[in-house]
């Protein structure tokens, strides 16, 4: 049992760690929005989701990180749209 502390343990640490870095990204896109929306810009980009969605492949568990972005892009543009 301890080894599945210990391993709990590692993964609250990484998971403090991705939802500050999640906090900054949407920080980010929040003023991307802000932009676009000055500059009349459509929020869609789907040369940029593209590029994103393709550098999952570089991770043995593509598909599972893939859909986390599909929705953590579909969270950025509806953000994006407020």
């Amino acid at each position: 049992m301890d080894q599945i502390k210990n391993l709990r343990t590692r993964i609250d640490s990484l998971d403090d760690e991705i939802m500050e870095l999640l906090q900054q990204r949407f920080n980010i896109s929040v003023a991307i929005g802000s932009v676009k929306k000055e500059s009349k810009k459509v929020v869609l980009d789907t040369s940029r989701e593209e590029f994103i969605l393709n550098k999952t492949s570089n991770f043995s568990h593509s598909p599972q990180i893939k859909n986390v972005y599909v929705s953590l892009m579909n969270e950025s543009k509806d953000m994006q749209r407020k």
